[in-house]
Parts: C-alpha cells; sequence; structure tokens
C-alpha cells in the first residue's frame, strides 16, 4: 500500500505494516480537494489504474501519457508542470468523494509521476498530481502493481 501525507509532502510504501521506503514529494500549490480543475491533490482510498513508461531513460518527457522521445537532463528555471520517466495513474475508490461525477480522480488524471523540478519536492508545487524525483518515482514503479491501494490524507 501506498500513503501519501500531504502535510509533510511524503509518500510512504508500506509492506505488512511497516514502511518500506519513503519519498519527499510534491502534492498539489492549492492544497486537497477532489473537484475538477480545482488543481487540488484529491484525498482518500484510491488504487493504481495502470503504469505508463516502464523501461524509458529517466527524464522522459510525457504529454498525453506518451512519450514525447525528448530527455529532460536538468531542472528547468520555469514553473511547467513536466511529467518525466514514469506515470502512476490513480482511480478513486469512495463514490462522491474521489469516483464518480465532478470528483473521478481517473477522469481528472491524477498521476504519481518523475518531475524534473527536484528543487521543488517537499514543498506543495503540482496541479494536483503527486511528484515525485525521477529516480523516485522509477524505483517506485518497480514496486508498485496495478491493484494496489493508495491512501491521500
Amino acid at each position: 500500500m501506498i500513503f501519501i501525507n500531504t502535510s509533510k509532502q511524503k509518500l510512504y510504501l508500506l509492506e505488512k505494516n511497516t514502511i518500506k521506503c519513503d519519498f519527499n514529494v510534491s502534492t498539489a500549490l492549492k492544497g486537497t480537494g477532489c473537484k475538477i480543475n480545482s488543481n487540488k491533490t484529491p484525498i482518500g482510498l484510491h488504487t493504481v489504474v495502470s503504469k505508463i513508461g516502464d523501461g524509458l531513460p529517466p527524464g522522459t518527457l510525457f504529454q498525453n501519457r506518451v512519450s514525447t522521445n525528448k530527455i529532460i537532463h536538468k531542472n528547468p528555471k520555469d514553473k511547467k508542470d513536466y511529467i518525466t520517466s514514469r506515470i502512476i495513474r490513480l482511480g478513486g475508490l469512495e463514490e462522491g468523494i474521489n469516483k464518480g461525477g465532478d470528483v473521478d480522480t481517473f477522469d481528472r488524471f491524477i498521476y504519481i509521476h518523475g518531475t524534473p523540478h527536484i528543487d521543488k519536492l517537499g514543498h506543495p508545487e503540482s496541479h494536483g498530481c503527486i511528484r515525485m524525483s525521477d529516480y523516485d518515482v522509477i524505483y517506485l514503479f518497480k514496486l508498485v502493481n496495478c491493484k494496489m491501494l493508495v491512501l491521500i490524507y
């Protein structure tokens, strides 16, 4: 199971009620919330729906969940919300909270993904997704499976 603590900006991978590893992340600059177009990180119980990018080089830039075949090697000076290295797509499990209607995490395209903005990790900066360093998301990607539970609090 994955537990994301938005107040601490940490992602924990749990195995048999023990923390296997933890990572600094960046959740939404606008805080938590489940409404579509809110640019907030959704709360509650989710599941890993799909994993995208297996085997691609670190820093691979994605657009619409497809590799652009471009690699970002440096920490950009801009504030663009780059999606790099791997995508772990989430789907909500709680009807009316993060599933269905105008609160659907899957329809909002909420991911755990890589970012070249490693200087922003540990601070809320994203547009709703959970950002990780490229190397951390690649490591996590290898350890998670589709249907794994993800709790965002």
